[in-house]
């Protein structure tokens, strides 16, 4: 009697205990649950604000909680995100280009980050086409200086200065590099003429001729090696055909006709590039903004 007691109560016992761990195991997996869809809100609305850090801490706690397929994705697609934006803020775009890409093609990721990935991959890849066209332009600059041509350096630096958004967070550095150039030149020689333009009728007629003569220089692009196209040679090859220095001379007079001031700065290989680049668009009339290189 006694031995069949003590099963029955061994019995109970297990009883009970099994359903305490059941009822133990059934709230554990419900209270990961919840910090699951809390921390997956959270990390959603983070997303939202476009706060990538913030956002990837909180889909590592969701993934915590219960690893699943989503958490995981979204954890690495916002931490990429988080560190392309720091790279961008450094100027490193080649860096932040890849962490974009993988942000963008993630699998099972978060629709927002994506379309956000894409777009940001747009920004950098203008961010870098503009400053490939600054610093090409400073570098022209900077041979037109060489060569004792400043007004026409000072032409190319003030349009460097002067672009919008050139003294922001991703240009600044190149606005500081044209804007010391530009500070270290002498006045202009139009300037000095104007200064001088007050002396007697012998005097007047002794600065025309100079002003003739310095014109007559400046026009002469012969020790100029920017007029040469020395740099960044462009072929001239277009639809099998040559591009010859009378399609040159015809898209300069076009450049001059539109009241362009600075053709003197142009190189022939910037001429060349602008006429690849109307062709590309249709049109046989350059302007001055399809000297730009583009993608």
């Amino acid at each position: 009697m006694k031995k069949a007691l003590l099963l029955a109560t061994t019995g109970l016992a297990l009883v009970l205990a099994g359903c305490s761990n059941s009822s133990s195991s059934t709230k554990s997996s419900d209270n990961n649950n919840s910090t699951y869809n809390t921390e997956m809100t959270k990390g959603n609305n983070a997303v939202n604000d476009e706060k990538y850090a913030t956002a990837a801490d909180h889909f590592e706690s969701a993934a915590k909680a219960k690893k699943t397929d989503k958490a995981t994705a979204s954890e690495k697609q916002a931490d990429n995100l988080a560190k392309a934006k720091k790279y961008m803020n450094k100027r490193q775009f080649s860096d932040a280009k890849k962490a974009l890409t993988i942000a963008k093609e993630q699998d099972n990721g978060n629709k927002k980050m994506k379309s956000r990935a894409k777009s940001l991959l747009a920004q950098v890849k203008k961010i870098q086409l503009n400053r490939s066209n600054y610093k090409l332009d400073i570098k022209n600059a900077k041979t037109m200086i060489k060569a004792g041509t400043n007004d026409q350096a000072r032409s190319l630096l003030e349009q460097v200065t002067k672009a919008k958004g050139i003294k922001g967070k991703y240009y600044s550095d190149l606005y500081n590099e044209a804007n010391t150039l530009l500070q270290s030149l002498p006045a202009s020689s139009v300037q000095a003429t104007n200064e001088t333009g007050n002396s007697s009728d012998s005097n007047n007629s002794n600065n025309s001729t100079d002003s003739n003569s310095s014109s007559s220089s400046s026009d002469d692009q012969s020790n100029n090696p920017a007029a040469k196209g020395d740099f960044d040679v462009e072929s001239r090859k277009l639809d099998g055909k040559e591009i010859t220095d009378d399609d040159i001379a015809k898209a300069r007079q076009q450049l001059t006709d539109q009241g362009v001031k600075t053709v003197g700065a142009w190189s022939d290989n910037d001429i060349i590039r602008a006429i690849k680049n109307a062709h590309a668009d249709g049109r046989t009339t350059i302007k001055p903004s399809d000297a730009k290189i583009r993608n």
